[in-house]
């Protein structure tokens, strides 16, 4: 049986380069594709995004649709698929993905499937779209069940996580040991153009991959789909089985640089040093990034000595707000204190620091907005890299998604241009990242020199770099309609 899974094209906001349209590797497709492999199956990915990551074409007047034509997909679509997946996860690219559903049922008579984080709370539009079957949250065993009950091996009535017609089959069962998984299917990517573009979700050195060390996340975040998805499991790999892959990767590709994906990977710090014990050990010449975020409370002084010693060059955190009457609204834990002392310590020993903020979360007033700005500046002083400032869109499944008034899923992005307040946010956001760049410049002058630096020679240490990189890029080069 031959399957053919799809990773949709990029789709961006016109002109905004800092709530929409950040490329990165796929990261769910090539685990499915690793273990339908591992199973039997004859796999396939068609990356969509990475198989031409510079053509641009305009898509619904405001944004930019990035990677292969609607034909191009369709044209490498094997006559004799027996299936196809597409994996969608974020709402940006779900109009997108119903028009490629459409045509994909026009032209071929074969089921089709989606998953991913953004499938698993809409299942209703994708169904009501024609698709056949969605996976929910976690996918590798539902979706082999899934094919096996197509080969008449298995009734998909008994299946768990899995959506078809007006059946749905909550998911109830997670891989506990993720040690049984194969490595991801990287091989299916075109990794080549991706290092090419010299930039992604983390700061790029040299050729890079994702890695999964965890999945699932503890905490209840409001703001945040993970606990919806996930429902707050919090499941893990072995050191030597995550190093394994790092060396595995290392010695097939030349990979050098690990950009880290999980939504909470040092949950338990002994197993984060365990991990960076393991890298020392064996003597990698590696580097690795926290670009997806981390808890900073779950680290100290010692944990961040580890990570540091075995190749950790970057990590993101995010306190979302400075004022502690916010972060009740939010659901969220964070220290202030222990951040500013965790980040005076990353500092000193050369690991570039991002911190995170949301602007406008509902029953935000300006004195909180004021707060915020002031931790800015307290972080600011203590050393951190770079800051990133989001403009509130509750991600679908999210418990604040109900308190905004969602017109299409494409606007489900850090720049709502649909909120009445957004006008006023942006001007604060441009403020915010004045006021810190300035603070910056103050304290810390030659890592202001440093990143023009960088940008210059395209050895980004920080995602600010990056993104400013790639401003220039897609402003000059790809902001074009395509014929």
């Amino acid at each position: 049986m031959k399957i053919t899974l799809i990773n949709p094209p990029l789709v961006a906001l016109r002109g905004d380069f800092l709530g929409s349209g950040i490329p990165s590797l796929p990261v769910g497709t090539p685990y499915l594709a690793a273990f339908l492999r591992e199973n039997g199956y004859d796999v396939s990915i068609i990356d969509a995004f990475g198989e031409k990551p510079q053509q641009t074409r305009h898509y619904k007047d405001k944004y930019l649709l990035k990677g292969l034509s609607l034909v191009e997909i369709l044209g490498k679509i094997k006559i004799d698929t027996d299936l196809i997946g597409i994996s969608i996860h974020s709402g940006e690219t779900f109009s997108y993905s119903i028009q490629l559903i459409k045509e994909i049922k026009k032209k071929f008579n074969i089921p089709i499937v989606v998953g991913g984080a953004f499938p698993t709370v809409a299942y209703k539009e994708f169904i009501s779209a024609g698709v056949d079957y969605v996976v929910l949250s976690e996918g590798e065993y539902t979706l082999l069940y899934l094919i096996e009950s197509l080969q008449g091996k298995r009734n998909v009535e008994s299946i768990d996580g899995i959506v078809y017609g007006n059946t749905v089959n909550p998911k109830t069962k997670f891989i506990e040991n993720l040690d049984i998984l194969p490595f991801p299917a990287i091989d299916l990517l075109p990794l080549e153009n991706y290092w090419k573009l010299g930039y992604a979700h983390g700061p790029v050195s040299g050729k890079y991959t994702f890695l999964i060390t965890s999945r699932g996340c503890p905490y209840n975040c409001n703001f945040c789909a993970a606990p919806s998805i996930w429902q707050k499991k919090w499941r893990t790999r072995s050191p030597k089985n995550v190093i394994d892959e790092m060396e595995y990767h290392f010695k097939k590709y030349g990979i050098t640089d690990f950009h880290i994906q999980d939504d909470n990977m040092t949950f338990q710090k002994e197993r984060v040093i365990k991990i960076c014990n393991e890298i020392l050990k064996r003597n990698l010449k590696i580097t690795w990034k926290l670009a997806a975020g981390m808890k900073i409370e779950t680290v100290d002084e010692k944990t961040l000595i580890w990570m540091k010693e075995s190749g950790c060059n970057y990590i993101s955190i995010s306190p979302e707000t400075g004022s502690k009457n916010v972060l009740k609204l939010m659901n969220k834990p964070f220290n202030y204190n222990y951040a500013l002392r965790m980040v005076r310590k990353t500092n000193d020993l050369g690991i570039k620091v991002q911190a995170c903020f949301v602007l406008g979360f509902p029953g935000e007033n300006d004195d909180d907005l004021n707060k915020t700005k002031e931790y800015i500046g307290r972080l600011a002083k203590a050393g951190v890299d770079e800051i990133g400032l989001f403009i509130m869109t509750p991600l679908l499944g999210a418990e604040a998604y109900d308190d905004f008034p969602i017109q299409e899923y494409e606007e489900l992005n850090f720049s709502p241009q649909w909120r009445g307040d957004y006008k006023k946010l942006s001007n604060i956001r441009v403020k915010f990242y004045a006021y810190f760049i300035f603070i910056k410049l103050i304290y810390y002058p030659r890592k202001m020199f440093k990143s023009i630096y960088n940008i210059i020679t395209r050895k980004f240490e920080i995602k600010m770099e990056m993104t400013f990189y790639r401003m220039i890029r897609w402003t000059i080069f790809d902001e074009k309609r395509d014929m």
